[in-house]
């Protein structure tokens, strides 16, 4: 080993044969070659990880798993929507089978994205996720019963079979807004692992260019580059997280709150409540007419409606209360402080109630967008029920108050819709 060191050393010319003993400059100098060569070893295989790091942090793919996430909380939302008008429907005119192809329509368009999910799973690496096995198999064993109901276009109503599917459609339903949570959470949880792993890579890259300052000025420039390379890369991921965590707490189309956000600010009224003995309301909306604009005009002017609406809901109410959508044409708006007695605070929300139904109750203008005429407009009525539930410091169950309030609303549905319903 030693021999082979000497004759290298004597083929750059540190040493002669002449010259058997190194003098202690040459011995320094050859410290100093040897040290440059691993670290240019060191710099390249660094810069070689930075440039991998930096090459997935700029393809990070944002439309994955999480996107078929929400396609597919969506035509939950849809079927379950559609599968609950076809039990009403089906109960009120048994010869009418219009809600219930709605329902097998909306079944398939579930059906399909659960297998188009399930196709793109061992791509993306989530197939061996719990979250992923837990809402496939829910997912799965809805299917198996609703099969023979839905998947092709149905003759007659079968009541009874669809009572028993709608509560699996709930229990459904939830199953997939927590699929769509943990797409979220492992989102984050990956790209935080990638931004760990490139700070990390950055610091061996900082540590390692105080040494390639010395060997030359192009180490030096060329680190420069990699850090404002790096630094670029990691605001444009911070942008990404803060749009991504805003999509996660609201409504993709309105950009009300979600049920999620809407459950954690109920929490913190409730709790405030509590603690200044105030009061506070729940009022749930649900419109009576959208399906037949959907229907009549197309899914176009009824997404246009739906974001009229809730402009019209966020118009007639505080900056400080919360307006969430938590279905297809479903509203609730959270007033969280109403100062008073509770009977007192019942006839205010009901005036709040009552302003949101006349405007609520006023002609929609649709224009679609890009529309420059009048003629591409679409002017339709619609009308919404609503059912109000009253909280105090005394009240400590947020799913009865829900239950309440929409108790409430589907009274007020039954008496034939425009009003409003206090909850007993």
């Amino acid at each position: 080993m030693r021999e082979s060191l000497k004759a290298w050393l004597v083929d750059l010319g540190v040493i002669t044969l002449e010259q058997p003993q190194l003098s202690r400059l040459q011995r320094v100098l050859s410290m100093i070659l040897l040290v440059a060569i691993l670290g240019g070893c060191a710099f390249a295989w660094i810069q070689y990880r930075e440039a991998q790091n930096l090459a997935q942090l700029t393809s990070q793919d944002f439309t994955g798993f999480e996107w078929d996430a929400v396609k597919l909380e969506f035509r939950t939302l849809q079927m379950h929507t559609a599968l609950r008008d076809a039990v009403h429907e089906a109960a009120a005119s048994p010869n009418s089978l219009d809600a219930l192809t709605d329902a097998s329509t909306q079944y398939n368009l579930f059906a399909a994205q659960v297998q188009l999910m399930a196709q793109r799973a061992p791509i993306q690496g989530i197939d061996d996720e719990p979250s992923f096995k837990v809402a496939m198999s829910y997912a799965s064993a809805f299917m198996r019963q609703a099969d023979p109901l839905l998947e092709e276009l149905p003759t007659q109503a079968m009541v009874p079979a669809l009572q028993v599917l709608l509560p699996q459609a709930d229990a459904l339903r939830t199953q997939m807004y927590q699929l769509l949570v943990a797409a979220h959470d492992l989102r984050l949880l990956r790209s935080k692992k990638l931004v760990d792993e490139v700070a990390r890579a950055n610091a061996y890259f900082a540590a390692l260019s105080a040494f390639v300052v010395v060997l030359g000025a192009g180490w030096a420039l060329s680190a420069m580059r990699n850090l404002r390379l790096s630094a670029q890369q990691r605001d444009e991921l911070k942008n990404k997280f803060e749009e991504s965590s805003f999509s996660a707490s609201h409504d993709f189309l309105t950009g009300l709150a979600n049920r999620r956000l809407l459950l954690d600010q109920l929490d913190h009224a409730m709790a405030r409540s509590k603690r200044h003995n105030t009061n506070g309301a729940i009022i749930m909306i649900d419109l009576d007419d959208f399906k037949p604009v959907n229907d009549r005009y197309g899914h176009n002017a009824g997404d246009l409606l739906l974001v009229e609406v809730a402009r019209r809901i966020k118009k007639g109410v505080r900056d400080l209360d919360t307006v969430a959508r938590v279905g297809g044409d479903e509203f609730v708006v959270l007033l969280s402080q109403i100062d008073g007695q509770p009977e007192s605070a019942g006839d205010a929300a009901d005036a709040i109630a009552q302003k949101l139904l006349a405007a609520l109750s006023e002609p929609y203008v649709l224009t679609p967008p890009g529309g420059l005429s009048d003629a591409e407009a679409v002017t339709c009525r619609c009308t919404a029920s609503m059912g109000v539930s009253i909280f105090s410091k005394d009240t400590t169950n947020v799913e009865e108050l829900l239950r309440q309030a929409d108790v409430a609303m589907y009274r007020a549905k039954q008496a034939g819709g425009a009003r409003v319903d206090l909850a007993a």
